[in-house]
């Protein structure tokens, strides 16, 4: 017998044995290369989850620490001042940002904070009605780009075709009652804007909450220190003006005068006429006040029929001369078709710091005893004299 390698055909097969170790080294090279670049990619991948997701909770943290810093502002265009701050670090180079809020008639839509790049001016949108807004009507955000077939907000269409915008409601108790609006070039990344789109929601949260806070405070406040009948400053908000006022004029060594009012034979009118006529009389004066006294006096309803006015930086011949007109005006207005009851008068006393007092007790009482004598005088009268 020959040889096993001297045979052709063992020879054959010995070579295609070897070209198909070969060949399996050679994949198996392969193979192993694709597992490392698989892995490799996976370690990319999961660094870039990794960082993003560390850099969005960063973001997050920052954002909700900034936001919270709102509910410490108590001027609403502060509160919003401090949002569009807080938009400047999440988003990368917007146009212009605007927060805009329903007006008190809920008909349109009105600016309460806006800032824009020196090139471009956004006076002229988005400012029409509330009720052709996307974003406050279904009371979600809106996105759109016009390099996207998403259809535009009709209150935007003005805007020129290179902006891009998003509109994120603002919502309180369940009602959208204004926007923030942000404005793009057209060829933002609107995969990015998106990447930070919970974020930004999550801020427009916050100032929804912070500027519904804030108003509300302000309602109770001024209801608090409101008389309901009439409108006018109550007592209390009447006691803490004349301090400031006498804080204000030992500061800078000015003089100013208070008038105390009285209806004269209020109670007859309320007697004769019943306490809806009385009521009538009170709203009355207090509409003639608002419109006859000027500017810079304040009225505010002290009790029952007897009104405090501080007539600031007046002496008392002054303050006499003001109070009296005002208690003609009444007077004629008395003798109208307005009112039952008629010819009605004022008395009235009137003091003058520091002359006749320099803390509130002691001008309130010169103030009250004039007033009494003007009453024992025989009422219809004005009494800035001395006492004797």
């Amino acid at each position: 017998m020959q040889p096993f390698m001297n045979s052709p055909e063992n020879y054959h097969i010995l070579e295609s044995l070897d070209s198909l170790v070969q060949s399996i080294s050679e994949n198996q090279k392969e193979f192993f290369q694709k597992v490392s670049e698989i892995r490799d990619n996976h370690y990319t991948l999961v660094k870039s989850y990794y960082e993003e997701s560390r850099r969005l909770i960063e973001m997050l943290k920052e954002t909700a620490f900034l936001c919270s810093l709102m509910f410490n502002i108590q001027d609403e265009k502060s509160i919003c001042a401090s949002a569009i701050n807080i938009l400047r670090k999440l988003l990368e180079n917007p146009v212009a940002i605007r927060i805009l809020s329903t007006s008190n008639s809920h008909t349109k839509l009105e600016i309460l904070a806006e800032e824009s790049s020196a090139a471009f001016s956004i006076k002229s949108l988005c400012t029409k009605s509330p009720l052709s807004c996307i974003a406050i009507k279904t009371c979600r955000p809106i996105i759109h780009s016009p390099l996207e077939s998403a259809v535009p907000c009709p209150e935007m269409m003005e805007s020129p075709e290179q902006y891009a915008h998003i509109c994120f409601p603002l919502i309180a108790d369940g009602v959208a009652f204004g926007c923030i609006n942000i404005l793009f070039e057209h060829d933002t990344d609107i995969m990015l804007l998106k990447r930070n789109i919970d974020l930004i929601n999550i801020l427009a949260g916050y100032v929804s909450l912070a500027i519904h806070n804030n108003r509300l405070i302000k309602t109770v406040k001024k209801e608090a220190l409101t008389d309901k009948l009439t409108g006018l400053p109550n007592r209390r908000f009447g006691m803490e003006a004349l301090q400031n006022e006498i804080n204000r004029s030992k500061r800078y060594g000015h003089v100013f005068s208070i008038a105390m009012v009285d209806i004269d034979h209020f109670k007859l009118v309320n007697d004769n006429h019943g306490h809806t006529e009385g009521d009538k009389v009170l709203t009355l004066m207090a509409d003639l006040a608002r419109k006859c006294l000027r500017n810079v006096d304040l009225v505010a309803r002290f009790g029952g029929e007897e009104f405090l006015i501080i007539l600031p930086e007046t002496d008392i011949d002054k303050a006499c001369v003001v109070v009296e007109r005002f208690c003609r005006i009444f007077n004629e207005a008395s003798l109208s078709d307005v009112l039952n009851a008629k010819n009605l008068t004022l008395s009235g006393g009137i003091a003058q710091f520091p002359h006749d007092g320099g803390d509130v007790l002691s001008l309130l009482k010169a103030a009250d005893e004039r007033l009494y004598l003007a009453k024992n005088s025989g009422r219809n009268r004005i009494v800035a004299g001395k006492l004797n």
